[in-house]
């Protein structure tokens, strides 16, 4: 009877830690219809530059990522464009609001179930409206980056292009945190003209 009690114990402990794990979003397909998905591009200047990963991976990525957040709306479509075997661009050609380029970012760092070590850098400009902005942040071109000995895991980092640095921390109230120092200095991306490549990739 002891034996019994404790088994049946040990089955619903079990039962409990499963149903208490969370669920991957990153393999949920679903989307709305496609009746919805936006016409007309916004001009911006998003772009992300990936470096040291193969086309399968930055794919893959992506492609979780819009698992994530698109199966309510259309969120983020971001366009993938193949610059050489290591390297490419991504942007935006519909816009994204500023907070979910910052989760696209760390995700293509940090994506579930893809074990690569990118380069990442990304770019926009900030404006008037934009969620996690400061008077020293707001207005300003700013480069965005995850840095190198990272062990939180949920945050990117930002310098603008006078060099003031940020931690831009997804946990409630730790969303800007000024550094002393920025990480990284800021540099200009290549260029802000749409890239040319081999190939492009559009995603949903």
């Amino acid at each position: 009877m002891k034996i019994f009690v404790i088994i049946v114990g040990l089955l619903i402990v079990a039962i409990i830690i499963k149903s208490c794990k969370p669920t991957d979003n990153s393999k949920n397909e679903k989307r709305p219809d496609d009746a919805i998905l936006p016409t007309n591009k916004i001009q911006n200047d998003k772009i992300v530059l990936i470096e040291n990963a193969s086309l399968d991976d930055v794919k893959n990525a992506i492609q979780k990522f819009c698992n994530v957040y698109n199966q309510n709306e259309f969120v983020a479509l971001p366009l993938l464009t193949v610059l050489t075997e290591k390297r490419f661009a991504v942007t935006f050609p519909y816009d994204t609001d500023f907070v979910t380029y910052c989760f696209f970012v760390n995700y293509m760092h940090y994506p579930n179930d893809i074990i690569y070590k990118p380069s990442i850098t990304a770019w926009t400009s900030t404006k008037q409206g934009d969620d996690w902005m400061t008077d020293d942040t707001v207005n300003k071109k700013v480069m965005l980056y995850i840095p190198a000995g990272d062990e939180d895991y949920d945050n990117v980092f930002l310098t603008t292009n006078d060099n003031i640095g940020y931690k831009m921390g997804f946990a409630m109230g730790e969303e800007k945190q000024r550094l002393p120092h920025p990480g990284r200095a800021y540099i200009e991306p290549e260029s802000t003209a749409e890239p040319v490549g081999k190939e492009q990739i559009q995603f949903k």
